[in-house]
């Protein structure tokens, strides 16, 4: 009886050793978040370029597309934007485009003021969407490091009411979600 006893304990402290050892390798495995760029490591350094503003500002309106809209100096604003969302990251340094390791390049190509709520048929809320094309370059081998199209960022807008914004805050806040969507999908694949 005293030696099943003793068998029975021993079997209850080889399983609490593996439980502890597996809780120890699971705690020190990490969930695999990581603040390191998924880059290369020659990669330290980037110049933005101004983007091409490509919204056709002759087109014709139609009922599809007539919240498409035109905005002078989108591309020098988000171009800012960018800038400030990439001192906002930390990993890469800004540089001219004769010394950095990279250039992103990008167009803008669409921008868009959809309607989202009415009230008697007035409209109360909106959506402004910044679509754009990136790609990231690097000066070493012309090499394309990053490419991606329709890159979205957004933001909705009341324009009445205690929630009420100008267009051009709302704007602002579209321009910082796409500079925070770029500089994710560059630096960390997201």
């Amino acid at each position: 009886m005293s030696w099943r006893r003793n068998s029975c304990r021993l079997q209850v402290s080889g399983y609490r050793y593996q439980v502890g050892f597996y809780l120890l390798l699971f705690l020190f495995s990490g969930c695999g978040y990581t603040t390191k760029t998924l880059l290369p490591d020659d990669i330290k350094t980037i110049q933005i370029e101004t983007f091409k503003n490509s919204i056709d500002i002759i087109k014709e309106v139609s009922t599809k597309d007539k919240y498409e809209a035109y905005r002078p100096n989108l591309e020098v604003d988000l171009r800012d934007v960018i800038l400030s969302r990439v001192f906002l990251d930390g990993n890469l340094k800004i540089a001219d485009k004769n010394s950095a390791d990279a250039v992103l390049e990008g167009q803008i190509v669409q921008y868009r003021k959809d309607p989202l709520r009415y009230q008697n048929e007035v409209v109360q809320e909106y959506r402004i969407s910044i679509v754009c094309n990136v790609k990231l370059i690097s000066q070493k081998d012309s090499k394309v490091l990053f490419e991606e199209e329709g890159i979205t960022g957004d933001t909705t807008y009341f324009i009445a009411g205690t929630l009420q914004k100008t267009e051009t805050a709302a704007l602002n806040d579209a321009m910082s979600d796409l500079a925070r969507r770029i500089i994710n999908r560059i630096i960390e694949n997201w």
